[in-house]
């Protein structure tokens, strides 16, 4: 299940939920571009270094992205709103790539915030 946030939405409450549920929160930056996106999901989630900075190796390292114990895993897309409007493009398909991945797994929930 994808959670898209606003702004002006409750953000901080969101993510105190999900920790106190005990999910292992990753927060992930947008960036403002292709090249930006693939290096803040590479640095946020310290992608192995076979990572090849494309959306085919972003399927791959997501699918195999682990957790301690067999938490939940929740990742949090953040600062979005920069990259939908510079490259809606780019945006559509990260969103895309973390939903169908999301979808693969179960031990995977996904939110995008939009600030």
């Amino acid at each position: 299940m994808t959670t898209f946030l606003g702004r002006h939405d409750e953000v901080d409450d969101h993510l105190i939920s999900l920790i106190g549920h005990g999910a292992d929160v990753r927060i992930v930056r947008a960036g403002t571009d292709k090249r930006s996106v693939l290096e803040e999901f590479a640095h946020a989630l310290g992608l192995p270094p076979w990572f090849g900075h494309n959306w085919d190796a972003l399927v791959d390292a997501l699918r195999e992205l682990s957790t301690d114990e067999g938490r939940h895993l929740q990742l949090v897309w953040d600062h979005t709103h920069e990259l939908r409007d510079r490259d809606p493009e780019t945006y559509a398909t990260v969103v895309d790539i973390l939903e169908q991945v999301a979808d693969e797994r179960d031990d995977l929930g996904l939110t995008v915030i939009d600030r």
